[in-house]
């Protein structure tokens, strides 16, 4: 197995997001690009201001926050070992990651020039204790539960990482997730190795992060760093086009045609930055624990009118498993053709004639979506009920969303390495259905991870996937890159799942 090394461009990392917040007052234009720091695709800036949905009352606490806004915030303070990139897994702390023969330690080497915002420097101590942290968070533990915290060691400037199962994909599907290093493992304390440094603001008004002194300031996009949460997606779009701010997220397909002509543009990175609107058809709970019936919703709907109506045409159709665009998706696992007799008799046979479809416009696209899909289903012989709900509360209770039958669901896209230990199993993160959560899938994601050889690998991973797409409780009706705003002079900065880091590798 090869070494995983660093590489000399752009790589950022960011985490799921989920609601919305009131929009503040936002600020002025941003400064003029600094020519004497070079960055991808322009100068650096004298404060780059960012726009993103965000959650009510959130900090920079990583057990804490939910939101788009607040990571990007949580990004910029603290560094990871490695961050997940279009390419693959980049080491960002991490100088070097090498595995033993069979997968089950690996040891990481750190950057010998990393320092906090205090001056220290960078251990392995900090790295190991950050890690240990990590994994007694509710949701993101979930992703390191194969790290043995007591067996692994630190030195001066590495960790020995043992496991406690062989896991080859142990750089990208493990550190790549959730690898944020604090000072002595501290998750509250905040103090990091990020280009910024944690000062006060909240998600109402904001937040103003200053350069941390000690970061490379060639590495840093900008001397200063604003977030502002803004709830609207159309405010956003305003909130660009005026110069308020320098980059709006997750902006709607009309933001093509609004800022074309303007000093901003829309931009969208590319199928790394891509999400998946679903709905979830929960394999828990009646009546989609009915095979069946999971079948009949998948071939109700026309998938290519949803990305047309939904999305202008600014998408595809979904298959039913994440990894859509990204380099080795089988080829043979193509998005559902609608065959709307099929799914009327499955619906009658079984007695379904009413449905609830709950949404929350998380994402732009969501409600459209589930009112069309109601429409679809409808033809089927389903009524089906929309609720809508409020998307600042729509994933503050993950627990009580799961207990639902049918719901809406944004996902970010992934490649099948990481995107189905994610989305299945009795560890899945984000295994929102419910699927495959029994010892028998869980071991065949166990021996997909295990597997040295990168093509045999590969072959189990697509082999899982055409299960998941046939059998599984994601209705993904459509991916479609993300579309963000940009003002002139914003460098080329990688949007990873959504969210910027803003400093290069």
């Amino acid at each position: 197995m090869s070494t995983t090394t660093r590489r000399g461009f752009l790589r950022l990392l960011a985490a799921s997001a989920t609601a919305a917040a009131a929009a503040p007052a936002l600020a002025a234009c941003s400064g003029e690009p600094d020519d004497g720091a070079a960055a991808a695709g322009g100068g650096k800036l004298d404060v780059l201001r960012i726009a993103a949905i965000g959650a009510p009352g959130e900090t920079f606490t990583p057990a804490k926050a939910t939101s788009v806004a607040t990571w990007a915030g949580i990004y910029a303070i603290y560094e990871s070992l490695v961050v997940n990139g279009p390419e693959g897994p980049e080491l960002m702390l991490a100088e070097s990651a090498e595995p033993n023969a069979d997968a089950t330690e690996w040891t990481v080497r750190l950057r010998g020039d990393a320092r906090f915002s205090d001056g220290s420097p960078v251990t392995g101590a900090d790295a190991l204790a950050s890690l240990a942290a990590t994994q007694q968070l509710p949701m993101k533990g979930m992703e390191l539960a194969d790290i043995d915290i007591d067996a692994s060691t630190a030195e001066d400037s590495a960790v020995v990482f043992r496991l406690s199962r062989p896991r080859a994909d142990f750089v990208g599907s493990l550190l790549g997730m959730s690898s944020l290093v604090f000072k002595d493992g501290d998750i509250d304390g905040g103090l990091g190795s990020g280009p910024y440094v944690a000062a006060e603001g909240d998600s109402a008004q904001g937040w103003t992060l200053p350069a941390n002194e000690h970061f490379p300031t060639g590495r840093r996009i900008s001397d200063t760093l604003e977030i502002q949460a803004v709830a609207d997606a159309e405010a956003r779009i305003r909130a660009v086009e005026s110069g308020a701010v320098d980059l709006a997220l997750d902006l709607p397909p009309t933001a093509v045609r609004t800022l074309e002509g303007t000093d901003a543009e829309a931009w969208a990175p590319g199928a790394w930055d891509s999400k998946a609107l679903a709905f979830i058809l929960n394999t828990r709970v009646a009546p989609f624990d009915d095979p069946e019936v999971r079948h009949a919703a998948k071939i109700a709907l026309d998938r290519q009118a949803m990305v047309d109506q939904v999305l202008g045409g600014e998408g595809a159709p979904g298959v039913d498993v994440l990894g859509q665009g990204f380099p080795g998706f089988p080829g043979d696992i193509t998005a559902p053709e609608r065959d709307l007799a099929e799914a009327k008799r499955i619906f009658a046979d079984k007695g379904i004639t009413e449905l609830t479809l709950v949404t929350a416009e998380f994402s732009p696209g969501m409600n459209d979506g589930a009112e069309l899909a109601a429409r679809q289903l409808g033809e089927a012989g389903v009524t089906v009920t929309v609720d809508k709900r409020d998307p600042s509360t729509y994933f503050a209770d993950l627990a009580a969303l799961q207990k639902l039958p049918f719901f809406a669901m944004f996902l970010l896209n992934r490649p099948l390495v990481t995107g189905l230990p994610f989305t299945t199993g009795t560890g899945g993160m984000m295994n929102m259905s419910g699927f495959g959560a029994d010892g028998e899938w869980d071991a065949k994601l166990a021996a997909a991870a295990a597997e040295t050889d990168d093509s045999a690998r590969q072959d189990r991973l697509a082999e899982l996937a055409r299960t998941v797409h046939d059998e599984g409780g994601e209705l993904i009706w459509a991916f479609a890159n993300e579309i963000h705003g940009r003002a002139a002079g914003v460098p080329d900065i990688l949007i990873s799942q959504q969210v910027p880091v803003p400093y290069t590798a």
